[in-house]
């Protein structure tokens, strides 16, 4: 690497030279020529030196401003120079690494993946979400096409021709088909790629719930509404039907009404418990009143269906407390019990138990009827689902009864749990904290 202008390396060599020969020959007039050629050189050497130590130094403030530091000579000014110049330069560089670690954390923080790719389609970078949803291993998915678990055939397009700037589209998780992944890829101007992708199998069976859940509030509606239609433009065609029969259908109307009613009224319920705070009132509920108002509400309508209704006595369960509002715990059991009595034959049985232990206390609602077929526990507590839907609608129910019971004891700190055995009955477990014992 050269340091001195060429000119000045020209002089210095011309009278290195001539210096030389004419010592050599003894001719002193060369000699001289050669000293003051070098003497030249060293002169301009010096002075090019100079002017590149101050242009030097001021880019040096100019880039970081003044600085006034000591020094005996220009070297020792440069050399302190540089020592700050590097030093900022340095803490620059660990700030900067700060940022980016923290940035870098963010980004693997994040709800759904976000990950580089080159124009081939080949993941470069991303964050922990990412890979998981990609299916692919951190350490050797970098440098993987990506079609291989999105399997999105829109995505081979994208990576090979100059088509939209911005792709978006679903596929299924690779692991597991019946989870679904959503991706948005934007190609940016350098030809790579920024893909965003996030699991939305939660919302599209919210999704699927909500739309099932308007088609079924539209569908029981509808029904009840057809049929007083009918019957009324009947009776209205007809002033002179016979009074039996004008009675017979103002009785079915009236049974319309009062299932429409039955289910605005569940709907409404469950509207106010989606509303309510996440938890229930901390209020002591004794179990013997509770049960009480059991019996005096259906045991005279189980004996009407020739069906056995037992409770616990009083004193069974004296001192036995739950924590929470007493209207709507009646009402979570009084719609297990109804359901009991509901799909219960004459000459069966409907019992009410209770046992506590281990913190909580389990309502337990116990029938000889019908029972339910396995696959249809899961779905038991979904709005609107049915076992059976002719019976179910036969004998008055809307479909909400237990979904209603979840979201109570839900509210509540509790769950619902069922058994069942086709042919020979259910049991309907309401599971609640004891109340009992004094909050800590």
């Amino acid at each position: 690497m050269r340091i001195l202008p060429p000119g000045a390396r020209w002089l210095l060599a011309a009278g290195t030279l001539m210096a030389a020969l004419g010592a050599l020959d003894a001719h002193w007039g060369w000699a001289t020529a050669g000293f003051a050629l070098f003497g030249a050189g060293a002169a301009w050497s010096g002075l090019w030196i100079q002017a590149r130590l101050f242009a030097l130094r001021r880019w040096l403030q100019s880039r970081e401003g003044t600085v006034s530091l000591a020094g005996e000579h220009a070297w020792d000014t440069l050399e302190s120079e540089l020592r700050y110049y590097f030093k900022h330069r340095d803490r620059q560089l660990r700030e900067t690494r700060r940022r980016l670690e923290q940035l870098e954390g963010l980004a693997q923080e994040l709800p759904v993946g976000v990950a580089l790719l080159d124009p081939g389609g080949r993941l470069l970078e991303g964050n922990r979400k990412a890979f998981d949803l990609l299916a692919m291993d951190p350490e050797r998915g970098r440098g993987q096409r990506l079609q291989g678990w999105l399997r999105e055939p829109e995505l081979a397009d994208l990576f090979a021709a100059t088509g939209p700037a911005i792709r978006q589209g679903t596929a299924p998780y690779h692991p597991d088909p019946s989870r679904t992944l959503a991706f948005t890829c934007t190609r940016k101007e350098d030809g790579t790629f920024l893909l965003v992708v996030e699991e939305i199998t939660e919302r599209l069976r919210l999704q699927k719930m909500r739309e099932d859940f308007v088609a079924n509030v539209s569908h029981e509606l509808r029904s009840p509404l057809t049929s007083l239609r009918g019957f009324g433009e009947t009776l209205i065609a007809d002033p002179e039907l016979p009074t039996q029969q004008r009675q017979e259908f103002l009785r079915i109307m009236d049974d319309q009404i009062r299932r429409m009613q039955s289910l605005v009224d569940d709907l409404l319920t469950l509207s106010r418990l989606e509303a309510q705070p996440s938890k229930a009132p901390d209020t002591p509920v004794a179990l013997d009143a509770l049960l009480a108002g059991l019996a005096d509400q259906y045991q005279a309508r189980a004996t009407d269906q020739g069906i056995t209704l037992t409770l616990p006595a009083a004193e069974e369960i004296a001192g036995l407390k739950v924590r929470g509002e007493a209207e709507a715990l009646a009402q979570a059991l009084g719609n297990l019990v109804d359901n009991a009595l509901k799909y219960t034959p004459e000459g069966g049985q409907v019992s009410v138990s209770v046992d506590s232990g281990e913190g909580r206390v389990a309502i337990r609602v116990s029938d000889s009827g019908i029972g339910i077929d396995p696959q249809h526990l899961p779905r038991l507590t979904e709005r609107f689902y049915r076992v059976d839907k002719g019976r179910s609608r036969a004998v008055g129910g809307t479909g909400l009864g237990l979904s209603i019971v979840k979201h109570i004891l839900h509210h509540h700190g509790g769950s619902l749990e069922v058994t069942s055995t086709p042919g020979k009955g259910s049991t309907f477990s309401a599971l609640l904290p004891d109340g009992t014992a004094p909050k800590a």
